[in-house]
């Protein structure tokens, strides 16, 4: 008799508890429960990430259009983008997964600037459909803890969020906010050649007084028929197949159209790349370079010796002459 009655305490506890803990999971405490996904988006059907930060009046937006392609469009301009730039933004809302609950409501706020004024505010959109809606606020760094090991452990760091729909602030892992920045060229394309060395099988040099060509025949680099100095040649080409700038200069950068070098890099599984130095009265930035792989990119000839090491002589293929 006692196991019976046993038995039906112990089913009507469980059935107590089960019941508690189905109130707690769809109608429970706010304060104590969160999804355990804050956001998660299939970045293949987004079509655009608009960008606000009112603290520093920035206002840009990236757009894919019908080719896959992405531009950036701030101020009345357009430009290439920077694809890299764009797939980081997207890996964050692939899926982001909130760590704890920060704050429970709006007057707690300011305290992880996550306000309309303080916050960087992103929102994704799927054709005219807001598919995500977020403001990340500040961070913060947690040392890892102290002992023996702590040589091979690392910081934590930590950002805070919260949804365009909801009043809570969510901390989330990562350093969210660095791939926000208020400058416009953050976001271009830095691209000048992008090729594999190894594909590379000619450049021509053709400058304002005089031309020469550096060509493989035969596994051999030549110069003008003669044979390079294949170490030489290689240092250069390892220089130029990843060639890239941050340093943009304006459209309307005024241009001396009597002096143009031009430098056509060819080869195998790429189209071929036109570089091109053009001279400018502005002397801080000498020449204007551009590149038939991103004709929407001008940048300084100057800053990082983007000149010089570019668009280089003969002896940067030459073998050294015995003294």
């Amino acid at each position: 008799m006692f196991k019976k009655l046993n038995i039906k305490v112990l089913v009507i506890i469980l059935v107590i508890l089960a019941a508690i803990y189905a109130i707690s999971e769809f109608t429970g405490n706010k304060e104590r429960s969160f999804s355990r996904i804050l956001v998660a988006v299939d970045t293949a059907s987004v079509s655009e990430i608009h960008i606000q930060i009112q603290s520093d009046n920035a206002d840009i937006k990236l757009v894919r259009n019908a080719l896959a392609d992405w531009s950036v469009e701030a101020n009345g301009n357009r430009y290439g983008a920077d694809y890299g730039v764009v797939k980081s933004i997207l890996s964050q809302f692939q899926e982001m997964k909130p760590e704890r609950i920060a704050a429970t409501s709006k007057e707690y706020w300011g305290d992880f600037d996550i306000t309309d004024s303080l916050a960087i505010r992103v929102t994704l959109s799927s054709g005219k459909k807001n598919i995500a809606d977020i403001y990340f606020g500040k961070f913060s760094y947690t040392q890892p803890p102290q002992g023996q090991m702590q040589m091979q452990q690392q910081g934590k760091m930590t950002t805070f969020v919260r949804s365009a729909k909801d009043d809570r602030v969510y901390a989330v892992e990562g350093f969210l906010r660095m791939n926000y920045q208020k400058d416009v060229n953050s976001y271009r394309n830095k691209n000048l050649v992008s090729v594999n060395r190894d594909d590379i099988a000619r450049l021509s040099f053709n400058y304002p007084d005089y031309s020469f060509n550096v060509e493989k025949v035969d596994d051999r680099w030549m110069i003008n028929g003669q044979p390079a100095d294949s170490l030489k040649t290689l240092r250069y080409l390892s220089r130029i197949q990843r060639l890239t700038s941050v340093n943009f200069v304006s459209q309307d950068t005024p241009k001396t159209s009597d002096e143009v070098y031009k430098i056509t890099v060819e080869g195998n599984n790429f189209s071929p790349v036109e570089l091109r130095a053009i001279s400018t009265p502005d002397t801080t930035i000498s020449y204007i370079i551009t590149s038939s792989a991103n004709p929407e990119g001008q940048f300084d000839g100057t800053k990082s010796q983007l000149f010089k090491l570019t668009f280089v002589d003969e002896t940067e293929f030459l073998p050294d002459q015995p003294e």
